[in-house]
């Protein structure tokens, strides 16, 4: 055990330190290096700004659903940060995916969708230069060396706590993550893609999704491994802003019909420390992240359930998608967690669907069954 003072830190950054502490070193030296990191950019005095305030929407339930969630099997914990899913929660779960995929069809022009595998390149966040802005979430796919003597190693009982003590020298150099957001494998699809000025490709995506949380995982609000849909829109920025905007009538549909307590809010990604003065700077004064965010009434927090994200000329780039005219495309992406959106509903109504009013029965029983 050891003390930090926090006086060392810009009181603007306190978050995001505390944010990073899981992902260095428990070495006092480490602690400080990143305290230096985060204080060496001029502190850019942006602050976030309320987009759009629910706050004021009362909630019908303010107790504590997590653990009653997990008392009654609705969720199951198989690994820190990992859980299966029945009864109730399973329920609301496929309402919010089923309801996703029905606005999309319904609202939106040719739409292209794909359901996601975990595993993607690691070439391919290289290109798409994951590793600079997000190398703290990054997890691995490897597996064993492949010859006779390791696999013999780990098949024999008398060794088998020697050998996972020496696991990584049996593994093989991963070629693979696990994805961290399910809309990377849209852009090497439009590689060298030319689109006409005002086309715009739109795709719906879903898929598993991995990030590494280390010690922030917290209830169902921040996991280890997650689901999310994603729209996802390339081409023309004035076309695109108006699909985001589109997007963002899905949201408040639901805050609408189920009375939920949520703010937006502008935001920014977890970037890591090196690159967060920056990255936070560029996102805040664009405006290119904005967070829907719902309450947790026993806790008082709120979670970001959705985000709007403009990636600009980012990914267009590196994968060479560009216009008739020549110019880069913009992209970008609307994001619902599947999890998260489910918890915070479940949070504020109660698990007590008898509780619940009519509109919120009415509107969930279109998609799914419910007792």
């Amino acid at each position: 055990m050891f003390e930090f003072v926090t006086e060392k830190i810009l009181k603007s950054e306190i978050d995001v330190f505390l944010d990073m502490i899981p992902y260095v070193s428990s070495k006092i030296n480490r602690i400080d290096k990143l305290a230096n990191i985060i204080n060496t950019m001029k502190d850019s005095n942006l602050e976030t700004m309320m987009m759009e305030d629910y706050t004021t929407n009362h909630c019908l339930n303010e107790k504590d659903v997590f653990h009653e969630l997990l008392e009654n099997k609705c969720v199951r914990e198989l690994a820190p940060g990992v859980f299966a899913y029945a009864g109730l929660f399973l329920k609301v779960y496929e309402y919010f995916n089923k309801k996703i995929d029905a606005y999309a069809y319904q609202h939106f022009d040719n739409v292209i969708e794909e359901v996601y595998p975990v595993l993607f390149p690691v070439s391919e966040y290289i290109k798409g230069r994951y590793f600079e802005n997000f190398p703290h979430y990054i997890m691995f796919q490897t597996k064993l060396n492949n010859n006779i003597e390791t696999y013999e190693k780990f098949m024999s009982k008398k060794s088998l706590c020697t050998c996972m003590d020496e696991i990584l020298e049996e593994t093989t150099v991963p070629k693979n993550v696990l994805r961290h957001a399910t809309c990377s494998p849209v852009y090497p699809y439009l590689e060298n893609n030319v689109l006409e000025n005002d086309a715009l490709k739109c795709f719906l995506v879903s898929g598993k999704c991995f990030r590494n949380e280390e010690l922030n995982i917290k209830e169902l609000s921040r996991l280890n491994e997650f689901y999310m849909k994603e729209f996802v829109f390339v081409g023309n920025p004035e076309k695109i802003s108006c699909f985001i905007e589109k997007s963002k009538e899905l949201v408040r549909f639901w805050i609408d019909i189920f009375a939920l307590n949520a703010k937006c809010e502008t935001a920014n990604d977890s970037f890591f420390a090196s690159n967060y003065k920056k990255l936070k700077y560029f996102q805040l004064i664009g405006n290119s992240k904005l967070e829907y965010k719902l309450m947790i009434p026993n806790n008082k927090e709120y979670i970001s359930c959705c985000s709007a994200n403009y990636h600009r000329t980012h990914f267009s780039k590196p994968y060479n998608i560009k216009n008739a005219n020549g110019d880069y495309c913009y992209t970008a992406c609307f994001a619902f967690g599947i999890e998260r959106l489910t918890y915070a509903f479940l949070s504020q109504k109660g698990l007590d669907v008898e509780k619940w009013d009519k509109e919120t029965i009415e509107e969930i029983r279109q998609y799914v069954d419910i007792k």
